[in-house]
């Protein structure tokens, strides 16, 4: 019961728990957009772990049956610390992002 009454250890409960919900939350912010270039793919690299991949993408299953295109453009599943370009293959995506100061110039690339 007198810890009901205690104001110093709520105020400690209540920071731990804002510090928690601080913590969770990350947002996103749009950075730009491009058109999808013929022939190009879109790769994803996570700058903590250095992973290169495919950029995973999510398709309209809507369609519009008048003009039977889908009623949404297909969008790229954003993933947490991932840079996406687009280029004609892994070796190519490597340069640009060395280009761009991304990554550091590797021997042997």
């Amino acid at each position: 019961m007198s810890d009901i009454f205690d104001l110093t250890r709520q105020s400690k409960v209540q920071k731990d728990e804002m510090e928690l919900i601080e913590k969770q939350r990350h947002e996103f912010k749009f950075v730009k957009s491009e058109r999808k270039v013929p022939g190009h793919t879109m790769f994803s690299y996570n700058i903590n772990t250095g992973e290169i991949k495919v950029a995973p993408v999510e398709h309209c299953k809507d369609i519009d049956f008048v003009t039977l295109q889908p009623l949404s453009r297909d969008k790229i599943v954003i993933e947490k610390d991932c840079v996406y370009r687009q280029a004609l293959n892994k070796k190519n995506f490597v340069k640009r992002l060395i280009r761009e100061g991304i990554i550091a110039k590797k021997n042997g690339i």
